[in-house]
């Protein structure tokens, strides 16, 4: 079981954290319950575990982390430069322990395959955006992945071939967070600056997935709303708001 002292003393201060052993999505119990800012649910595994466009996210029980964070004070314009903060977030937190990069819009990979997904979700009242969670699942100290995935995800372990305190790994990345929310709210921190270090496929070819349609372009970037910046196959400039990339170039 998730050691919530553990956490708390890596984070070095007192911090709301719900620790459930099984719950259908850690996202769903952030969004329908009443929890402060920067309020962390977390669970064991998940029932009905969810990345983007509904797909279901594998949570192996007691290995990896699967939490979600409350984000009571974001604005709609920055939903979609939440999910790159945070990937930016989550690299720079694991950067001592293997290359991590960003595949746009909410994957991250390392050594070409799939270690994190984050997954933004929210709640509106009288049209307004009442609350924003932020889901993310890390993949830290499982082996074996079931076979129709295997070919494309890996974990921490798998990497560096260690054991990891998946609460100092937690505790690490909220400080993190903590620590840079601010400047990503006021804009202090430029994502467009950032993402040459962070993309995994700057200035390579892609292949982008969206309504069944597979689709080659080379990304040259993001703008400040966080959309794709891509050439297509003639060399024409274009921005993509939405659409998934392939894992076809990692291979």
């Amino acid at each position: 079981m998730f050691d919530t002292k553990l956490y708390e003393g890596f984070r070095g201060k007192h911090s709301t954290i719900v620790a459930l052993e099984t719950v259908d999505s850690t996202n769903a119990y952030a969004v329908s319950n009443d929890l402060p800012p920067f309020a962390v649910v977390t669970a064991e595994s998940q029932t009905a575990g969810r990345g983007r466009s509904g797909r279901k996210w594998h949570s192996a029980e007691g290995l990896n982390l699967y939490f979600s964070i409350v984000l009571n004070d974001i604005e709609p314009q920055k939903l979609l430069p939440m999910n790159i903060f945070a990937g930016y977030i989550l690299a720079d937190t694991l950067k001592d322990i293997a290359d991590v990069k960003i595949k746009w819009p909410n994957d991250i990979i390392a050594e070409g395959k799939k270690l994190a997904g984050i997954l933004m979700e929210t709640s509106f009242s009288g049209g307004k955006l009442e609350k924003a969670v932020l889901g993310i699942g890390l993949n830290v100290n499982i082996e074996d992945f079931p076979e129709d995935i295997a070919w494309m995800a890996t974990s921490l372990k798998k990497i560096s071939g260690r054991n990891f305190i998946r609460e100092e790994i937690l505790a690490s990345f909220m400080n993190n967070l903590e620590e840079k929310y601010d400047d990503f709210i006021t804009g202090r921190i430029n994502l467009i600056n950032l993402w040459p270090f962070y993309s995994a496929f700057l200035d390579k070819k892609i292949s982008l997935h969206k309504d069944g349609v597979k689709t080659e372009y080379t990304e040259r970037g993001i703008d400040a709303f966080g959309c794709l910046l891509a050439e297509n196959a003639y060399g024409r400039p274009e921005t993509i708001v939405t659409g998934d990339i392939g894992y076809d170039f990692c291979r």
